[in-house]
């Protein structure tokens, strides 16, 4: 956290006109969240006093996507450039005697580490003017209007360049339609995110004017019109570019998904996670993994996902928001979600485990075998080509192939009950509501429609019916017609 005081404020008005979208910039997804969740969980990790955030182009989408707790909202009606977003949202910080941090809403890749970073530097060069940091009041100085954060990146085209002195205060930041061709030449580029002193921020956001090619009010003019005034803001470089990338395409913010992905993966190994083919991985945020877990190529981990040590994941499964045990096997081409899966299970390949069921433990659920909203209890096997919905069943049942539960009847679900031991048999009909008891069998190809008794055989056939010779007279019909 940052130690002195502090309100940020985060722009997120625009539409985002490139992304050819009527959904505001900002609430486009990456991993699986909001791009404006990312910046937000940045600044929440240096805990600012208070949060603003600027919305405009369809401002209650994006209020009601982001879901801030103890955010406020200021709504900018009209589009008219940084400096006019900020000032919008002056009213929280025109008698403030702190800083006021301004970051832009569509630089996801921000760390909140980063942040913290820039708050010592902008306390160290307060320090080096001899000011008294004890007291609320000190963090403040004549001189020193604040810190933007700026970095050395590949291709600067886009963003506004850096033009500074040997003592890194920023002469001026231009822009890419307003710079010459010398100007142009420069790496060093605006991240966007600034520290600004607020009543000095108050002072040069009223002095504002739009002469520029875009007719905007450019917050970056802020800076020149702080130096005229012998108000510095000084330059700290930061040493990966790639935290400042923003996203105005959609080619963009695929970029930005993929190094954010990237972080995470690297983040999980270094903790003892075992990726075969990292790249093909996709994992969001909120998956949770232990140590010893092996994850094949082409998986997809997302929401609140957590996996137990020992577990495998074989190719091309998806898991989402679900808990899965130790050691567990979970076959090649798998779906997974909102379910859970106990210690030793094995499910698949070609498994399918719908919201609401659980998987005890050393279970087997084979291939394409669907479970829905269902409890499979211990070391039950249900081995391949069934459907288990809405049911309860016991431990050490034997699921025979082509076994369903007929759970819905054209108007409401309903429960199948099928306790420890049973055995049911192949092509089984379970036609709910009905309950086998304990180790009573099921013949194969039987539709059961009412209960069954403990250690009873229930047999629903019709006679079988023989007709000699059939083949023949079936061809013989046919040549004559």
């Amino acid at each position: 956290m940052i130690d002195f005081p502090l309100v940020a404020v985060v722009l997120a008005a625009g539409k985002g006109t490139r992304f050819k979208s009527e959904k505001p910039k900002v609430i486009h997804h990456i991993l699986g969240k909001p791009m404006l969740w990312y910046t937000l969980f940045g600044v929440r990790w240096i805990k600012p006093q208070k949060t603003v955030i600027v919305v405009g182009y369809k401002k209650d989408e994006v209020i009601n996507a982001v879901n801030c707790d103890g955010c406020e909202f200021v709504y900018q009606e009209e589009q008219l450039g940084t400096g006019h977003a900020v000032y919008t949202a002056k009213e929280y910080f025109k008698d403030f005697d702190g800083y006021v941090l301004i970051i832009n809403g569509d630089t996801p890749l921000i760390r909140g580490e980063t942040l913290h970073n820039a708050g010592e530097y902008l306390k160290a060069l307060i320090r080096y003017e001899g000011a008294d940091l004890t007291n609320y009041r000190g963090y403040r100085n004549k001189s020193i209007a604040g810190v933007v954060l700026t970095a050395r990146v590949p291709s600067p085209y886009g963003y506004g360049r850096i033009i500074k002195d040997k003592d890194h205060r920023v002469i001026k930041i231009v822009e890419e339609k307003d710079a010459n061709n010398q100007e142009k030449q420069i790496n060093e580029v605006n991240s966007g995110i600034y520290f600004f002193y607020a009543p000095y921020l108050i002072q040069a956001l009223e002095k504002l004017e739009n002469k520029n090619a875009q007719q905007e009010y450019y917050l970056t003019d802020v800076i020149e019109i702080l130096r005229q005034e012998e108000k510095y803001v000084y330059a700290l470089e930061i040493p990966d570019y790639t935290e400042i990338l923003g996203v105005n395409d959609r080619l963009q913010l695929a970029g930005v998904e993929n190094i954010l992905k990237e972080r995470y993966i690297t983040f999980w190994a270094l903790n003892g996670t075992t990726f075969h083919n990292p790249q093909s991985v996709w994992i969001e945020f909120d998956v949770d993994l232990s140590r010893d877990v092996e994850i094949h190529q082409n998986v997809v981990l997302q929401g609140k996902t957590f996996i137990d040590e020992g577990t495998v994941i074989e190719p091309n499964c998806i898991i989402r928001n679900s808990k899965i045990g130790k050691n567990v096997k979970i076959l090649a081409n798998s779906y997974i979600e909102d379910s859970e899966i106990q210690d030793n299970a094995v499910i698949g390949p070609f498994a399918r485990i719908r919201g609401g069921s659980v998987i005890k433990e050393e279970a087997v659920i084979g291939n394409f075998v669907e479970v829905k909203n269902s409890v499979i209890g211990r070391k039950t096997n249900a081995r391949h080509l069934s459907y288990l919905g809405d049911a309860e069943i016991g431990e050490e049942v034997n699921i025979g192939a082509g076994t369903i539960t007929c759970n819905f009847d054209g108007f409401k679900k309903h429960k199948t009950v099928i306790k420890d031991r049973a055995f049911i048999g192949s092509d089984t009909m379970l036609v709910a509501p009905v309950v086998i008891g304990e180790e009573a069998i099921t013949g194969s190809g039987s539709v059961i429609t009412k209960d069954v008794p403990d250690k009873a055989l229930a047999i629903e056939r019709n006679q079988q019916k023989i007709i000699e010779n059939y083949a023949e007279k079936r061809k013989k019909k046919y040549e004559k017609s």
